[in-house]
């Protein structure tokens, strides 16, 4: 009825039948006159909570603003499942992971195209960043679960998400202060709480080779990587306490840091 989406991510019309007539939308509408309608339609299936059809409708709309509204809302509340044997959501978070590689892959990860284009004219390019961010957020959470702490780790300190030195402390509660709406809540403070319980671990893990250390130079690289976890961590405590995270985040970060003795 409203065609596909070719690989420039713009709608291509349904083909004519034998006699040479466009498809049922096309014949009666103009294109912008039938992204209007698509548009409506997937308003009133997110009120339905139809989300998975408000995104193919959108898609096929060119709304791509309102397309990764949507991609970036539900990946974000499907970035930790406390019951990973909950196969319904598990199911839906490789659904929407799915779905997002797929918009990643075919207008993200290459050069200039329609869909950026659109999102440029539209001034929503930190829609952009925000779905990046996001899906960078599930692999972390990903690692977190597989206990892959160093893993983790590493793939949040290059997300700058947390502050790395004093110095880098203002940049920091700054960038927070812009976050979209959407990662500020439940999703920011369980990567609070992630990145915390990862040089915990570290920390554990390190802190048990201490006395097997052969030589006085090998201790004392223990030591040097023991006192670098505790830094950090001690910073991600002065980061959360002056983010102002709900609930006792704080307080489980905190606790977790005075362990790392």
């Amino acid at each position: 009825l409203a065609g596909l989406i070719g690989p420039d991510g713009k709608r291509v019309p349904p083909s004519q039948d034998m006699n040479g007539r466009p498809g049922a939308l096309d014949a009666h509408f103009s294109p912008s006159e039938v992204s209007s309608l698509l548009a409506g339609a997937a308003d009133d299936a997110l009120r339905r909570s139809n989300a998975a059809d408000a995104a193919e409708l959108l898609s096929l709309a060119g709304k791509y603003a309102d397309l990764l509204s949507v991609l970036n809302s539900e990946l974000a509340s499907l970035l930790v499942v406390d019951d990973t044997t909950d196969a319904d959501m598990m199911g839906q978070r490789q659904f929407w992971r799915s779905a997002a590689d797929a918009f990643h892959n075919l207008h993200l990860s290459g050069g200039p195209n329609h869909v950026m284009a659109n999102l440029e004219a539209e001034s929503r390019l930190d829609l952009g960043g925000t779905f990046k961010l996001i899906m960078n957020l599930m692999v972390f959470f990903d690692r977190c679960q597989a206990r892959d702490w160093e893993g983790a780790w590493t793939l949040i300190d290059a997300l700058g998400v947390f502050p790395s030195t004093e110095d880098d402390m203002r940049r920091s509660v700054a960038n927070y202060q812009t976050l979209d709406s959407i990662l500020k809540g439940k999703p920011f403070r369980q990567a609070a709480i992630g990145a915390m319980e990862s040089l915990y671990q570290q920390h554990s893990v390190l802190k048990a080779r201490l006395g097997g250390a052969q030589t006085s130079e090998a201790a004392g690289a223990i030591n040097q990587g023991l006192e670098d976890l505790r830094a950090r961590a001690r910073l991600l405590v002065t980061f959360v306490g002056l983010c102002r995270l709900e609930g006792d985040v704080s307080a489980r970060i905190a606790r977790m840091e005075a362990y790392m003795v």
